[in-house]
């Protein structure tokens, strides 16, 4: 169970990172889903998304019910990544020059805490709605491709 939960959350966050891509809407959002460390960073377009289509053998039908699902969750999440993005720059204001006020960093931490619980639900709700428009041999392809993606992430240091 916990794999198949990696495997769909991992796959909705490819999705949904082609699909704010490819509708154009910008560099904040994808911040969310790119890597953070000293690591390369991965990049989602829509030749990701196209790749996933491919992979899964997506139907026009379904392509067009997560396209759908996808625009309706880019309508969730932009707002949840803007108000983390701005918390994110007011604790950078906040801890500047060596600055520490622990009330204030604790306030923020909080806020950020529950924009992340957030986004977390919204993943899980878009998750389950796209594996619930996969035929039941592309969740086997899906839960395969995830496991191999999550393999070479634990391998590369990037998970």
């Amino acid at each position: 169970m916990r794999n198949r939960i990696l495997v769909l959350t991992s796959i909705v966050a490819l999705i949904i990172g082609a699909t704010i891509f490819a509708l154009g809407k910008g560099d904040a959002v994808m911040a969310h889903f790119q890597h953070r460390g000293d690591g390369p960073r991965h990049s989602f377009g829509p030749e990701m998304l196209d790749h996933i289509a491919r992979e899964l053998n997506l139907t026009e039908a379904q392509k067009g019910q997560i396209k759908t699902l996808l625009e309706a969750a880019h309508t969730t999440m932009a707002p949840l990544q803007q108000k983390m993005d701005d918390v994110h720059k007011q604790l950078e204001v906040a801890t500047a020059n060596g600055q520490f006020d622990e009330a204030q960093v604790r306030a923020l931490a909080t806020q950020q805490a529950q924009l992340m619980a957030e986004t977390i639900v919204e993943h899980q709700r878009i998750k389950s709605k796209a594996y619930s428009l996969l035929t039941p041999e592309q969740r086997v392809k899906a839960d395969e491709m995830l496991k191999r993606h999550s393999k070479h992430l634990r391998h590369s240091g990037l998970h």
